[in-house]
Order: C-alpha cells, then structure tokens, then sequence
C-alpha cells in the first residue's frame, strides 16, 4: 500500500478518513431504519387494535373458604384417589370450585383418579 515512511500528517489523513466511513455508514443505517419504521407505521394502521382482555371479561369471584373447623361441616362420604397425592386433590378441588363458582361445601366430589 505505502511505500517508503508513513509521516504523521499521512498517518492523521487516513485515520480521519476511516472515521469519516465509519460514520458516514452510520448515517446511512440510520436513514434507512428511519424509512423503513414509517413505511411499516404507514402500512401497518389498517390493522385493528387488539383489546385487552380485562376489558372484555371480569376476573371471577373469590371461592369462599370453607371453614372445618365448623361442627355442623356435612360430609356425603369417602373421596377415592387414584393416583394422585392430597395436594395435586387440593389443587384440583379449588380449580373445580373456580371455575363452577360454587363453593367447595356445595360440591361433591366421589372420586379423582390420575389420566
């Protein structure tokens, strides 16, 4: 490339001249994402906006806790589990009482058996 020494006025001239590329491409890359967000703003409004889903549908009502500490708790007799532990039974009797939005006491459950 060179021949012979490189001088320090030389050696300043092609360090300006890289940096003046390097920000030059900058400006370029800039531009063009410029361009492209507006093109994508431009042709992206006919899309309707999603709705949150808050708004269409209320969370549900808290279940009630049903308290056994009560004398006067009714049980309809025994709950078989196959297959699944007292915890996973828990989880699944709330979720049933969840979603039905009856209360736990109201519902009877004679079995719960692992798929």
């Amino acid at each position: 490339m060179w021949q012979g020494d490189v001088t320090l006025s030389d050696a300043f001239v092609i360090s300006l001249t890289g940096m003046l590329v390097v920000m030059l491409e900058l400006i370029v890359i800039a531009v063009f994402i410029l361009i492209l967000s507006r093109l994508i703003r431009f042709f992206g409004k006919d899309k309707p906006k999603a709705v949150a889903p808050s708004a269409e549908k209320p969370f549900p009502k808290p279940v009630k806790m049903l308290d056994l500490s009560q004398k006067n708790t009714k049980s309809d007799g025994e709950l078989k589990l196959e297959g699944v532990n007292e915890e996973e039974t828990a989880i699944i009797m709330s979720a049933v009482s969840a979603q039905s939005g009856k209360e736990l006491d109201k519902i009877n459950f004679k079995s719960i058996r692992k798929i």
